[in-house]
């Protein structure tokens, strides 16, 4: 317990000395204070999963109501490992992507209270603890939005993100306090015993999982996270999409699955198609993205809705009987979300670098970068290859797991189980597929090829800290990747704090992954002995075989003069899919043709551009922001600055509260 508390000692250190310390070393102190908390916190959780003891600590005056709690058991110590990854990166890449300029005091003392947020949250040991956490995270997150005030674009993303996560805050709220009001108490251990049922239950289920859902970015309450990813600074976006929307999902596996997993099972059946939709909404815009920010910040939703889908078939096939398939899908998720963490992480800071070095987040200006950025590219191949489940990388493993755990649901003998259950199943499929585009269209499109714009050729990485930093998440996806048997072994502890025992939890060695209940194993070093024999043998067999052949470029068709002109570019990659899927995309399309002066038939220039913009935030809240706005300009009317009138308002409110009251 004391590295704990000494960690976030140092967390709560980090702001006070990013608002007072001198303008040389503001941003090395704080960052390496946020470093140093993540690393302790992750040391502590890290003893909790290898079968150490609950860690409690409770401060009776710190806070209001209830004091302040701390509780580190085996799930609060997954995700606070998966978070301290990313804080830990974001702090050390911070150091160095200043390159000697100072961040401004508001900015470095809020991207502290922000990681020191983060830490928080999984680690509450109440609901008042935990509601204060949240608190702070969110309330840095959307501040650190508003540094850059100056840009409309940021305002917009503050304004809608501000909306949101207070509407999922307050829901949050209602449902934890509509438990704790039924447990007569505000720890997590008194609402796991109170067994909280009935109507109340249905409440708190529903708006915690509409809050917690908000917070992972699933449809339809995604609208804030593509919006303010891409606005915020780089180590800020890292944090909101590797850590902070993965705290969405540690409130859907703490509070609904934990404490309210004995709701009907169509509950979860809800939840899981939505899930799947929500998946397949992000993935899809993911892939028609052309903004390399933006097709991050979508593929975040895709990835957060698959393990929604996990969580959410985790809870029906538990309630159905099928608890083992259910231990199965959890592990899948918390494996899903330490990938996750490491392969966003590198994939938004590497997206700042490579912004800072090109002018240009437009993948369709990129390309080339490979030669000018090649530490970058290596990099974040890797957490492409995550990302799309390559084997032998740490998002294959996630996947799989929540494969063999759907697959094995199916076995269930009642037709609407096996129905939802399949929903999962495709959605994942599709959503996974879809962000393979996505990620291909990032890595061939934007980092190979060639420079299709003066600033993608002459982008250079920088050297120190920054890319350095990198290095930790990617060396964490390939560990998961090469040997996750030790890491779900540690991880299969979380079960007894989700479902209640560990039954049918999958099984791993240092050399094997085995998952009982689907009979099957995984061996990730065999299969990368296998692959590195394949790759000797075909090399020796070409030299031997290429003695006295010319070698030739075979896809140029005979051309060696190629432009950057005569590849695809992003949004030629996905116009395909665009067309497809018109009628949910609904894409805004420009066609200009300008023909020659001296002949008019003789067409000149060909201009086309499309955008995509989000369907539902213009078919839903669109029309919701403008009745809202409509009617807030008719109540002006009541305020005519009239003292009477005011006056009669106050003893109006008094006599509805009275009759409320009484």
């Amino acid at each position: 317990m004391p590295v704990l508390l000494v960690g976030l000692g140092l967390g709560l250190a980090a702001p006070l000395v990013g608002a007072l310390a001198p303008a040389r070393g503001r941003t090395l102190l704080a960052g390496g204070l946020s470093a140093a908390a993540g690393v302790l916190a992750a040391v502590a959780a890290l003893g909790v999963l290898l079968g150490g003891p609950v860690l409690r600590a409770r401060a009776s005056g710190l806070l209001p109501l209830a004091g302040a709690s701390v509780r580190l058991d085996a799930l609060s110590a997954a995700f606070e490992v998966a978070v301290a990854l990313v804080v830990v990166t974001a702090a050390l890449f911070s150091m160095g992507y200043t390159h000697g300029a100072s961040a401004s005091r508001p900015a470095t003392a809020l991207q502290a209270s922000f990681a020191l947020g983060l830490l928080l949250v999984p680690v509450a040991g109440d609901v008042v603890s935990f509601l204060w956490a949240w608190e702070l995270m969110a309330v840095a997150s959307l501040a650190l939005l508003l540094v850059e005030h100056d840009r409309p674009a940021a305002r917009s993303a503050a304004l809608w993100y501000g909306a949101m996560t207070q509407a999922g805050a307050a829901a949050i709220m209602l449902g934890l306090l509509t438990l704790a009001a039924s447990a007569h108490g505000v720890s997590w251990s008194a609402l796991a015993a109170a067994r909280v049922s009935g109507p109340l239950a249905v409440v708190a289920f529903v708006a915690t999982l509409a809050g917690f859902a908000s917070k992972a970015g699933a449809v339809p309450l995604h609208v804030w996270l593509p919006r303010a990813h891409p606005e915020a600074a780089t180590p800020v976006s890292a944090m909101m999409s590797g850590a902070m929307t993965a705290l969405g999902l540690y409130g859907v596996a703490r509070v609904d699955l934990g404490l309210l997993g004995a709701i009907g099972r169509w509950w979860w059946a809800g939840a899981l198609v939505v899930a799947a939709l929500s998946a397949l909404y992000g993935a899809l815009h993911a892939a028609t993205a052309t903004d390399l920010k933006r097709l991050l910040a979508y593929s975040t939703i895709g990835a957060m809705g698959l393990g929604l889908i996990g969580l959410a078939a985790a809870g029906e096939l538990r309630a159905s009987g099928q608890g083992r398939a259910a231990a199965t899908l959890v592990v899948g998720v918390l494996v899903l979300v330490g990938a996750h963490a490491a392969y966003k992480a590198i994939l938004f800071l590497a997206a700042g670098l490579i912004e800072r070095a090109s002018g240009t987040r437009d993948l369709d200006l990129l390309g080339g970068l490979v030669r000018g950025m090649p530490r970058v590219a290596g990099l974040v191949a890797v957490a492409v290859a995550s990302a799309v489940g390559v084997p032998l990388a740490a998002g294959f493993v996630g996947e799989w797991l929540e494969i063999e755990g759907l697959v094995a649901g199916l076995s269930s003998h009642d037709p609407g189980g096996v129905a939802t259950i399949l929903v999962g199943l495709v959605g994942l499929a599709l959503a996974s597929g879809l962000v393979a585009v996505a990620m291909v269209k990032l890595l061939g499109i934007g980092l190979l090829g060639r420079a299709r714009s003066e600033g993608a050729a002459r982008a250079r990485e920088p050297h120190g800290i920054a890319v350095a930093a990198l290095g930790l998440p990617a060396a964490a996806t390939l560990a998961m990747g090469l040997v996750p048997g030790p890491v779900v072994a540690v991880l299969g502890h979380a079960l007894g704090t989700v479902l209640g025992a560990r039954a049918g939890a999958p099984q791993g060695r240092w050399d094997a992954l085995h998952v009982g209940v689907t009979a099957s194993t995984l061996r990730p070093l065999a299969l990368l002995g296998g692959l590195v024999t394949a790759v000797v043998v075909l090399r020796g067999l070409a030299r031997v075989g290429s003695r006295g052949v010319r070698a030739v470029v075979a896809w140029a068709c005979g051309r060696s003069d190629l432009t950057a002109r005569m590849q695809y570019t992003a949004t030629s990659f996905a116009e395909p899919l665009q067309r497809v899927f018109a009628d949910v995309l609904r894409p805004d399309i420009d066609t200009t043709v300008s023909p020659e002066e001296e002949a008019r038939e003789i067409e000149r220039v060909i201009a086309y551009q499309s955008r995509v913009g989000d369907a539902v935030e213009g078919g839903l809240y669109r029309p919701v922001v403008r009745g809202a706005d409509a009617l807030g300009r008719r109540a002006r009317a009541l305020a005519n600055g009239s003292v009477h009138r005011y006056l009669a308002y106050g003893l109006v409110a008094l006599l509805v509260v009275l009759v409320v009251v009484g």
